[in-house]
């Protein structure tokens, strides 16, 4: 980026600042005049000077100008004006002078609002260009820089840039003009009184700036500890939970509150400077009406001023100080911000940028070729080696194992063909080309890397699997009828220098996919999960999903016609009975009291177990069927028998997972409880808090779950009767939290499965969940519904680096953002995947189908997976060696250069 802030400002704004500097001069005769109308008004008409010598009229509105010597010097009349008496000259005159005063103020309007617009619009744009050059960084750089620091540079330090760039070229003229009409209106009256105004002037422009070099100092300094301070907090935000594990948050907080006690230091030196400079800076802004009232009342008495020209010289100082201040002010912050552009840019200006993309489109490879590898090298900060020199010629198509421990010269070598890191000595050549010189844009299509870093984006499991396609550059012209606000945010981006391309726009590329004109890209996605072993736990996703309003009809009816179905087989199959079904007039013993009690789905917090007391409705439903006190005793049975239960036992025990009541209730809870009732007269009734959570731990109560015989007959009459009260007499209110059970009706909120189920499973059945699920899938495939289900886990949301996916599926999402674009050259590690599966080499071997014509590069950490692949790269600390398919060594194609001491190593560096 331009390094000057102004030449930056002049390139991407000229033309709109050139707009407003001619709106600025325009209004400079409009600002002359109104200067000189309060001294008519006081001379002509309140004292009368265009009345003497006996006139009675006088003329307003005499609209004529002089032309210029050169043009003959005649006067020219453009309105003769009207004749008026005193009063209607005074009338007049003051009804002018407020016409000059809305203009002026118009004037000022027009500029400041778009110089405002101008400022934003740079803002955004400088933005923008930040970011975008933030993308141009060689991998090992963005690496390298803290997240925290970065966005708060873009985000934060770049505000006041973007406020200043507005008045960069505008303020300082716009000012200017203002101070000077003034103070050449008044040197015009009075030269005494101007000179008087000028040297006051001249004394704020040069005593001024000189004070405040102290501020500019401390502003430097409390932006360098500000970024320090963000860059720090993201860090230990990132080690949160390690910091927390080792009771190390004493010690950091007080590092953040020494960081902050420096800042607040620096602060108050800068407050009390700048409120020593503006006390300065105002004193000598209000000595200069002093001189003006004393020395041109005294002109005035002497008969050498006469008081109209003495009004308006007060009137036309009114508006010089402020100029001068905000002059001075602008002065300030020139320095400031331009300081701050040159600290910004230097974060972002790196001698070595990628380029990013190709002026004529990528062109593919041709189908054969080769890989060479030239005394590649990779050393780290301190000089030692990562990966000794390889020299090494891979033809194009074929398979190639990499062989090595994790986090070692394997992974080293998968990040430089990945051009994940690019400050190594030597050289990659495809073909002819250089890896390390190739544009992003064609990089990425030739490459299609997967390594045990790869990160996964907030989004859906759909957008983080086709994010190597959103990679072409949709048209900038918008196709079709924009609406008014999608053509202003055309325009405005255009105008900032942003993308004119909206985000929704349909960015994928299927070309790029190797898709042709109506294939269905989510088969694409499925045949690539497929190949990875994973479209199983995407179904499964479907499965858990939830539905939401509104559905299409046809996939309600659908899943209506497959609940149906799933019972059918259920009745017919050798598990039947084992789903208990949701049934108005009878309770589920295999689902917990409070899903019995409510019946329906919770679409909100307002009716959870561990508020349920608290909530009026739902405590008067209770009260009315004189559940409350029952409830409260089933709890503190559970209390009891569970904390009998647990002492002695380790942490981590599968009984713990069994009573699990709530996601509020452990065993510190419980034995809180316990604690509580041992104390507890039962005389007297239970203090709220023991009621709530007593009453909550009963609602999550399963009978054939936890087996406690807790849950009698009577119970359950009494919990039927308080369903149907509940269901009764749902407040309007609360409509839209619940959605009752009912077999006719999808139930929004509820997981796909427990649609199709409409009931529960029992428990006690061994691998009852996979017997269902295999019913539930025959169900779905006959009912047409499999890919209504495998789109719906498409749509999962991954949640921050990918925190909702099971550990298969977030392993897999990498290795399939390689795949998904046809790669010419894939490198994949698939390591981590294989680590959760016992179906490693058929893994291995899918890739190797899926990737047949492609040149391949297979990172592993067991060999036994690569005994057929030819060559094998075998490394052994930072060295390797080539074997063939037998394991033995090639050694004319030894890639292990002899040892070299580390200082010349570096030499031999270019």
């Amino acid at each position: 980026m331009e390094p000057n802030l102004f030449r930056y400002v002049w390139q991407k704004s000229r033309g709109e600042q050139i707009v407003v500097l001619l709106i600025i001069f325009a209004s400079i005769p409009f600002n002359w005049i109104s200067f000189d109308v309060p001294k008519r008004i006081v001379n002509d008409a309140i004292q009368g000077g265009a009345f003497k010598d006996g006139k009675t009229t006088a003329t307003l509105l005499d609209l004529s100008f002089h032309l210029p010597g050169f043009l003959g010097g005649a006067r020219v009349h453009l309105f003769d004006g009207f004749q008026v008496n005193q009063l209607g000259l005074l009338l007049g005159l003051s009804l002018y002078f407020l016409l000059l005063v809305l203009i002026n103020g118009a004037f000022k309007y027009v500029i400041n609002l778009r110089k405002g617009i101008l400022g934003e619009r740079m803002l955004r744009r400088m933005r923008y260009d930040l970011f975008s050059q933030l993308m141009r960084f060689r991998p090992e750089e963005i690496r390298s820089v803290k997240p925290a620091e970065v966005a708060s540079m873009i985000k934060d330090e770049v505000e006041p840039i973007g406020s200043f760039v507005g008045d960069a070229f505008i303020q300082p003229i716009f000012l200017l003009s203002q101070a000077m009409t003034a103070l050449v209106f008044i040197m015009a009256q009075s030269v005494w009184l101007g000179s008087i105004a000028l040297i006051i002037v001249i004394a704020q422009a040069i005593i001024i700036p000189i004070l405040r070099k102290e501020q500019l100092r401390l502003g430097r300094e409390r932006q360098i500890v500000s970024r320090q301070l963000a860059g720090r907090i993201g860090e230990v935000v990132d080690a949160g939970p390690t910091i927390q594990g080792h009771g190390a948050t004493a010690y950091v907080q007080s590092d953040i509150a020494g960081r902050l006690g420096t800042l607040f230091d620096i602060r108050y030196s800068l407050y009390k400077r700048k409120f020593a400079v503006k006390f300065l800076n105002n004193l000598l802004a209000q000595i200069t009406p002093f001189f003006f009232y004393a020395v041109g009342g005294y002109f005035a008495l002497q008969g050498r001023l006469d008081i109209g020209q003495l009004v308006a010289v007060v009137a036309a100082y009114r508006d010089l100080p402020p100029p001068i201040k905000e002059l001075i002010d602008w002065d300030q912050q020139r320095n400031d911000v331009t300081i701050k552009y040159e600290q910004v840019i230097s974060q972002f200006n790196s001698d070595e940028t990628l380029v990013l993309d190709e002026d004529e489109g990528v062109v593919r490879l041709p189908e054969t070729g080769e890989i060479r590898f030239d005394n590649v090298e990779l050393l780290d900060n301190r000089g030692q080696p990562l990966l000794t020199p390889l020299t090494l010629r891979v033809p194009r198509p074929g398979t190639v194992a990499i062989i090595g421990p994790d986090g070692g010269a394997r992974d080293v070598l998968g990040h430089i063909l990945g051009r994940q890191v690019m400050s190594y000595s030597g050289r990659v050549m495809i073909d002819r080309l250089n890896l390390g010189r190739l544009s992003v844009e064609r990089a990425s299509h030739l490459i299609g890397y997967a390594g045990h870093d790869g990160e996964i984006i907030n989004g859906t499991l759909r957008d983080n699997i086709l994010l190597p396609l959103k990679r072409h550059r949709p048209s900038a012209r918008p196709e079709g009828r924009l609406t008014p606000e999608e053509h202003h945010r055309f325009i405005e981006a255009l105008r900032s220098g942003n993308t004119p391309v909206p985000f929704t726009a349909d960015w994928t590329d299927y070309a790029g996919a190797g898709l042709a004109d109506g294939d269905d890209l989510e088969a694409h996605i499925r045949k690539v999960l497929e190949v990875l072993g994973v479209a199983e736990d995407v179904y499964e996703l479907g499965l858990d999903g939830k539905l939401h309003a509104p559905l299409d009809p046809h996939v309600r009816d659908s899943i209506i016609e497959a609940r149906q179905a799933v019972a059918a087989e259920l009745a017919k199959s050798k598990v039947a009975g084992i789903v208990q079904a949701f049934d108005p007039d009878s309770y589920n013993a295999n689902a917990t009291i409070s899903e019995n009690l409510i019946f329906g789905t919770r679409k909100s917090g307002r009716f959870a177990n561990e508020s349920l007391l608290t909530e009026p409705y739902a405590r008067a439903i209770l009260q009315a069927e004189a559940l409350i006190e029952p409830l409260a005793e089933v709890g503190a049975r559970i209390v009891s028998t569970v904390v009998e239960i647990f002492e002695g036992l380790p942490q981590g025990h599968a009984l713990f997972e069994r009573y699990a009541f709530g996601a509020s209730f452990d065993l510190e809870k419980l034995n809180e409880l316990a604690a509580t009732l041992a104390k507890q007269d039962m005389r007297q009734p239970l203090d709220p808090e023991t009621e709530r959570d007593l009453v909550a731990l009963a609602l999550g109560y399963i009978e054939p779950k936890h087996r406690l015989n807790l849950v009698g007959e009577p119970l359950r009459r009494r919990l039927l009767r308080a369903r149907a009260s509940f269901k009764a007499h749902l407040p309007g209110d609360a409509a839209g939290d619940i959605e009752f059970y009912d077999p006719e009706k999808i139930m929004h909120g509820a997981s796909v499965r427990d649609n199709l189920l409409f009931g529960r499973i029992g428990f006690g059945v061994a691998d009852a969940g996979k017997k269902v699920a295999q019913i539930i899938r025959a169900a779905l495939a006959r009912s047409g519904l499999e890919a209504e289900l495998y789109r719906l886990g498409l749509d999962t949301d991954c949640g921050n680096r990918g925190r909702y996916l099971p550990p298969r599926l977030r392993f897999a999402v990498p290795l399939a953002q390689a795949l998904i674009k046809t790669p010419q050259i894939a490198v994949l590690d698939p390591t981590a995947l294989l680590a959760t599966t016992s179906k490693g080499p058929d893994i291995v071997r899918r890739l190797r189908e899926h990737c047949a014509g492609v040149t391949l590069f297979l990172l592993l950490g067991d060999a036994s997976l690569a005994k057929d692949i030819t060559p094998r790269i075998v490394f052994h600390g930072t060295s390797g060696v080539i074997e063939d398919g037998n394991g033995e060594e090639q050694a004319e194609r030894d890639i292990v250069s002899p040892p070299r001491p580390v200082a010349e190593r570096m030499e031999a560096r270019p």
